[in-house]
């Protein structure tokens, strides 16, 4: 089943990598690794899109319970619950989403508390 490419992660997760332009060998293996994830998430809503277009017999309960199963496997929610907050940490020690990139410039950021290091820095003032 086709998807729209602007619905794809791993496309998406590649472009930023890309564009932050890692050369420095110690990022090869966060890159792959959020590649990585991407395309698993990328993989569990093919599969789960698939699984609702089969067309099974009402009367067979045997597969009808594989269908089940496998749905229940696949779920593109449950793949982004999992795998979702692991590409997003990924995505952070890469220094690829905003919060984390203020964070590097000393802005703060979503989550960011006060930096120990410039206080001790400016009481030294």
């Amino acid at each position: 089943m086709l998807r729209d490419a602007d619905e794809l992660l791993a496309p998406a997760v590649a472009a930023s990598c890309s564009a932050l332009q890692l050369t420095d060998d110690r990022d090869a293996a966060v890159v792959r690794l959020a590649q990585r994830y991407a395309a698993q998430l990328d993989r569990a809503a093919e599969l789960a899109a698939k699984a609702d277009a089969i067309d099974l017999d009402p009367d067979d309960r045997d597969g009808q319970l594989l269908l089940a199963t496998l749905a229940a496997q696949v779920q593109a929610q449950q793949a982004l619950a999992t795998l979702g907050p692991k590409l997003l940490a990924a995505l952070q020690a890469l220094q690829a989403t905003p919060a984390a990139r203020a964070r590097q410039k000393g802005g703060g950021g979503d989550r960011a508390g006060p930096n120990r290091l410039t206080e001790l820095r400016a009481a030294r003032r």
